[in-house]
């Protein structure tokens, strides 16, 4: 029996762009994928289903990025946060930091999304940690 695929989950409120990482992660058939246009609907995705990894861009409508990751991880329903944000001046915050967020897990749009892959990747294999 195959081990199930790890899920992620992105969290974009420009459906465009949600899709367009949806159907790229799905070329490589290794990853479960969920997609939300809010965090508030990210949260609810995560109370039926957590996963392993969120990919989230910060410039969210009501609860914001930063927000969501920090009640998704308070709540345990996801272990690992991509940033997938426009804000090319954004700093990390002492709260982000503390939850394990790296400047390696920001990633400004548009961004080559096989170095979003490769990231993905590494933070999977290391979620035994």
């Amino acid at each position: 029996m195959t081990a199930p695929l790890p899920r992620l989950l992105i969290v974009d409120d420009e459906e465009q762009i949600r899709r367009l990482i949806m159907e790229f992660l799905e070329d490589y058939d290794a990853f479960d994928i969920r997609g939300a246009g809010s965090g508030e609907a990210g949260l609810e995705a995560l109370a039926q289903a957590p996963a392993e990894l969120c990919v989230v861009d910060l410039r969210l409508p009501g609860m914001d990025g930063e927000a969501f990751i920090l009640a998704a991880h308070a709540q345990g329903l996801c272990r690992r946060f991509l940033l997938h944000t426009g804000s090319v001046d954004h700093t990390l915050s002492d709260e982000l930091l503390a939850v394990g967020v790296t400047e390696q897990d920001v990633f400004i749009k548009p961004n080559d999304l096989e170095r979003l892959v490769e990231r993905i990747q590494e933070l999977l294999q290391s979620r035994g940690d």
